[in-house]
């Protein structure tokens, strides 16, 4: 397989493209393949220029510029729809701005695609560079999806896939949800490769507990369903343990919790569920394109 877009969805992290961007041709340049890059500017507040003093080795690069903030997930799939209507028929990478996916990992993934064209890949994480809190509540996070979906998670938009994938993740609203949840639950023979998460190129982390949290949440609205019935096994189990009377208090405080646990998701799929990928095209307010050669864009500004 000879053709491959990289999808970079994006928000306020001009200056960390302006690095990644290069990295990745320094990174790809001999392999002698048609790569183009599409960068899906989420509304961003920033105005900033994207500078390229070099001559670059991709076959186009274009900035989808989005109208209204959809948050990354709706993002992806508003580029992953855009590719369907074109009739794209090639590889599709996607990975993360500010450069904690790691780019020296594009010429295995691209070795992998030629080998196996058709199935998903996965970018697993190992290490990351977060504080020793943040790693262990994203542990928490790992078990609580494991628990309640059966699903081990350890990656996030980092990826391969075909555009023959394309109708199957895009015939739901999972992706909307949750971008590695809705792997996971529409493509069950999957491949991985594992790499350490890198520290962001320039900035700083977006990284929060509440983010976690939401995100979490996210990934388990996709197996809702799911989730219901584990909670349910689990009120069953705490129930059977009610026989004295601090027992009964742990059930009664576990069922409150549960009851609160599955709302949430609920709701947020609910939320999500909202976003129509069939219209989400028209939230693309123009599509920008950058020359081969030194060449700069001026970058929407929302007021």
């Amino acid at each position: 397989m000879n053709n491959f877009v990289i999808l970079i969805p994006s928000f306020n992290d001009w200056d960390s493209l302006n690095v990644l961007i290069p990295k990745i041709h320094n990174i790809i340049k001999d392999l002698n393949k048609n790569i183009s890059i599409i960068i899906i500017n989420d509304s961003s507040t920033i105005k900033k220029k994207i500078i390229f003093k070099d001559k670059l080795c991709f076959n186009k690069i274009e900035i989808l510029n989005l109208l209204e903030n959809v948050k990354a997930q709706k993002a992806v799939a508003t580029a992953l729809y855009y590719l369907k209507k074109k009739n794209y028929n090639g590889g599709i990478i996607i990975m993360d701005a500010d450069g904690q996916d790691d780019p020296t990992k594009l010429p295995e993934i691209i070795a992998h695609a030629e080998k196996n064209p058709k199935t998903i890949l996965t970018v697993n994480r190992l290490q990351r560079e977060d504080s020793l809190l943040f790693k262990l509540l994203y542990e928490m996070h790992l078990l609580m999806v494991y628990i309640f979906a059966f699903k081990n998670l350890r990656f996030g938009v980092y990826s391969y896939m075909h555009a023959t994938h394309l109708d199957k993740i895009l015939s739901n609203n999972d992706l909307c949800n949750a971008f590695a949840g809705s792997i996971a639950r529409n493509f069950e023979n999957k491949n991985i490769i594992y790499v350490d998460r890198k520290k962001r190129l320039l900035g700083e982390s977006r990284n929060s507990y509440l983010n976690l949290v939401y995100y979490s949440l996210s990934i388990l609205s996709v197996f809702r369903y799911r989730v219901l019935i584990h909670s349910f096994i689990l009120i069953l189990i705490l129930f059977l343990l009610s026989n004295i009377k601090i027992f009964s208090l742990f059930v009664l405080a576990g069922f409150v919790v549960l009851l609160i646990f599955n709302l949430s998701i609920f709701l947020i799929s609910f939320r999500n569920n909202k976003f129509n990928l069939n219209n989400s095209l028209n939230n693309i307010g123009n599509i920008e394109n950058l020359t081969h050669g030194p060449s700069h864009i001026q970058t929407s500004h929302r007021k």
